[in-house]
């Protein structure tokens, strides 16, 4: 009976498919109907388009005749337009005809009268003779006058060079006794022989431009220093070291900078100075055993500066620290170290004594006392006084070209002022002779005019002719109207004529545009019902789709379960022949199979359940494959975009690494750890040999020491340096623990690396370097100074100086 279930199933489905077909081919015909009918009603529209074609065509050929007409018509309108103008200005020419010859004879009586009252005129006018004699001795004055002034002029020309070359002198000549004379520049040329050979021009430029800085600028320390003993000129000149005499000092960075970028040229140092404008330095206490001993002062006591000025003398060469004595004192100096003086300058001699740091014993320097070169530099006198005495007679000289020149100004004027006169009364005779001529020329000039004026009025045409011609013309151009308002009756006949076949044309087309529209419109409603036709149609399909799948799954299924045989067939006759008697005959069946073999009446039920529950699991098994495949499609596509980059950029830093290696060591290669689709195991393997007979080994603590792993280290950072993109770099201490042929040569490399173009700026902190290594322009060392020891040493530091221009300053100044 299970067996016959799914056929009569199948029976169904099958009834069922078959009254869908039915009702397809219904639809069918009523869309074919509907179609036909559409087709049927939009032929006669085509007709009536055509025909409204052709009434448009010869609605556009009438347009084109009606403006043809309309162009001719405005160029009829305008010749009308013209000849009417014309006409209108011959008869104002015929009227004026007739004004003019009442008018003409009056012209010719008063052109009569007045020539003769012109020619009365010229005759009664008396003859002049010009005073050419009073001419000719006016030009020779003038002449003799301006030779004399040009005379003047040269004279004076050369007497004014004459003195703006004295003047010249003079001036050179004050400049060179104003120097002579001046005691900073005696300093400055003592700086100059002491080996400053550009110091002039240094000073020249901070005097010149003083308003560019922020703060003051003192120097050169020696025009800002003033001692009034000769010997301790010599005390000073001696302790304070070269260069500092030669320098300049500001009170801000901003103002050492510029004059570091100015004044490099000239070899100038710079010294800067930052503390307040009180003297840094102890008050001077001469107790009564310095005073037995014979120590009378101290040396920054014995001379005046700037407070700035003089503390740089102070922090730079400990000037408060240094003592003044007697002879008695250069007796008893063996005594004065007791005192806790280390520093004594006597007439004879400078002693200093200094204490070993790591011993603690004393020792005493003793030097001979030399005269200053610097503070007491002398000019000769006796050139001086002949400077003086060269400008006294400059000054004459010029005073002398001075009065020479009033003189031949004088002069020049009153030739001049002769002459302006002669030239005058010329102008006069001249400007008398010329108004003379030219009233004869106005008379004779009057009396042509009036001749012409009458012989034009008598040549002018007869009245009577011209009026005939005028009336001639003017009939010609009646005429000419006539026929051109004729030609304009003609041609708005035609435009008439037109404008009435153009309506006759627009009517119909109106007419034809309302069949159509109407036509149209039931066009429409026809395409409407063939559209809904073939809504249903398409319905109708898909449901007989959808029941002939139905049909064929329960067929398979029916298939399935037991195929037709002669037996089975007969078996089935036997059944009940409805779905419903046939469940109900299957259901007691079961019942009593089950009360006859089961004990327990879930089994079938239990068996039912785990059959649904694997068919559940194995459809989520299948699910899970298909979403696993997805991933690790997924996966890979990512995989395939970031994988090939990341090769690329780590074999770029192997081909950098293994050659920077070589000059390093024996061989290094860098390589990507790849552990397939576990990501988190993923890793650089830097591997080394530092030896020829050895293999490449993974950089590790179990395989190099740890001055090897910094070398690799350093290099695979340098490696780095082309393909990462940062503002700086900081390396700590990357030397400690190498040896010194792979520190040499691992500073080489970084150096290198750090100097090439648009890379940052790096770092390297230390607390040695080897000496002898080779910097580029790009490298800056700084020093960083620190200690109990050291505060006498810092304190050349408090200036902004680095130590190589220090060292190169002091270098130069000793």
């Amino acid at each position: 009976m299970k067996k016959k279930l799914p056929w009569l199933k199948y029976d169904a489905k099958k009834e069922q498919f078959q009254k869908v077909q039915e009702e397809e081919k219904i639809f069918k015909k009523k869309m074919d109907d509907a179609a036909k009918i559409w087709q049927d009603a939009k032929a006669p529209i085509e007709g009536l388009k055509k025909e409204k074609t052709t009434i448009t065509s010869s609605m556009k050929k009438i347009t084109n005749q009606i403006n043809q007409n309309t162009n001719k018509r405005r160029e009829v309108t305008d010749d009308e337009i013209q000849l009417s103008a014309r006409l209108k200005t011959t008869l104002d020419d015929i009227e004026h005809l007739k004004r003019h010859e009442k008018n003409l004879q009056q012209k010719i009586s008063k052109a009569k009268e007045g020539l003769a009252a012109a020619e009365r005129e010229f005759q009664d006018l008396q003859p002049y003779e010009p005073p050419r004699d009073e001419m000719t001795q006016l030009t020779n004055d003038i002449g003799h006058k301006i030779c004399g002034i040009n005379d003047l002029k040269q004279r004076r020309k050369e007497k004014e060079w004459q003195l703006s070359q004295e003047r010249e002198n003079l001036r050179k000549c004050s400049d060179r006794l104003m120097q002579m004379e001046s005691k900073n520049n005696k300093l400055l040329q003592a700086l100059q022989r002491a080996g400053a050979e550009r110091i002039n021009e240094a000073y020249s430029w901070v005097q010149n431009n003083k308003n560019m800085f922020r703060g003051e600028v003192y120097g050169p320390v020696l025009l800002e220093v003033n001692v009034q003993s000769k010997t301790h000129a010599g005390y000073l000149e001696s302790h304070v070291p070269n260069y500092i005499w030669r320098s300049f000092i500001t009170q801000n960075a901003s103002d050492r900078d510029l004059l570091v970028r100015q004044l490099k040229q000239y070899g100038t140092p710079i010294l800067n100075y930052t503390g307040g404008n009180s003297i840094m330095c102890e008050p001077l206490n001469i107790t009564p055993e310095m005073k037995q001993l014979g120590i009378t002062s101290r040396l920054d006591q014995e001379f005046d500066a700037p407070p700035a000025v003089k503390n740089v003398l102070i922090t730079q060469a400990s000037v408060d620290q240094s003592y003044i004595g007697t002879n008695q004192a250069d007796q008893s100096a063996d005594d004065v170290v007791k005192l806790g003086i280390n520093d004594l300058w006597t007439p004879r001699n400078h002693y200093r004594w200094t204490r070993s740091r790591y011993g603690g014993h004393l020792s005493a320097n003793v030097d001979s006392i030399y005269p200053s070169r610097l503070f007491m530099c002398d000019v000769n006198v006796s050139d001086i006084e002949m400077l003086r005495s060269e400008k006294d007679e400059h000054t004459r000289n010029v005073e002398g070209m001075e009065e020479a020149l009033k003189e031949l100004q004088k002069e020049q004027r009153k030739l001049e002022d002769e002459e302006a006169e002669f030239r005058k009364k010329k102008e006069a005779i001249a400007d008398r002779v010329r108004l003379e001529k030219k009233k004869r020329e106005d008379i004779q000039r009057r009396i042509d005019l009036k001749r012409r004026t009458l012989e034009d009025i008598s040549k002018e045409e007869d009245v009577e002719s011209s009026t005939r011609k005028l009336t001639d013309k003017l009939a010609k151009l009646n005429d000419d109207r006539f026929r051109a308002l004729l030609k304009l009756k003609n041609l708005l006949g035609e435009a008439v004529a037109l404008k009435w076949s153009y309506t006759e044309k627009n009517m119909a087309s109106i007419e034809l545009d309302t069949k159509i529209w109407e036509m149209e419109k039931d066009v429409k409603k026809h395409e409407k019902d063939v559209l809904s036709a073939s809504r249903d149609y398409e319905n109708c399909k898909r449901i007989t789709q959808e029941h002939k799948q139905l049909v064929l799954k329960a067929k398979q299924h029916a298939e399935s379960v037991s195929m037709i045989t002669d037996n089975l067939a007969k078996e089935f006759e036997k059944m009940p022949t409805t779905i419903e008697e046939l469940e109900l005959a299957i259901q007691d069946t079961e019942s009593e199979a089950n009360s006859m073999l089961f004990l327990n009446q879930n089994v079938l039920q239990e068996y039912q359940n785990r059959q649904r529950e694997i068919e559940s699991i194995s459809t989520k098994l299948e699910d899970d494959k298909a979403e696993c495949e997805r991933c690790c499609s997924e996966i890979e596509t990512t995989k395939g975009k970031w994988l090939p980059t990341l090769r690329s950029l780590v074999l770029k830093i192997n081909d950098t690494f293994s050659r920077n290696f070589q000059e390093m060591a024996v061989a290094g290669e860098v390589s990507l750890d790849e552990h397939g689709l576990d990501f988190s195991q993923y890793g650089i393997l830097i591997k080394v040999k530092f030896r020829q007979t050895g293999e490449l080994q993974v950089l590790s603590a179990h395989h190099q020491s740890g001055g090897e792993r910094s070398v690799s280290t350093i290099l695979y950072l340098v490696s780095l340096q082309d393909l990462t993109n940062c503002p700086f770099r900081v390396v700590d201490e990357i030397n400690q623990g190498m040896d010194p042929v792979n520190e040499r040569k691992m500073f080489q490399q970084l150096v290198r690396a750090a100097s090439q173009l648009n890379t940052p700026q790096c770092f390297l902190l230390t607390p040695k370097l080897l000496p002898d290594l080779e910097y580029s322009d790009a490298c800056s060392i700084l020093n960083i100074m620190n200690g109990p020891w050291i505060e006498k040493p810092a304190n050349a530091w408090r200036g902004g100086d680095s130590w190589r221009s220090v060292m190169g300053l002091a270098g130069s100044g000793n």
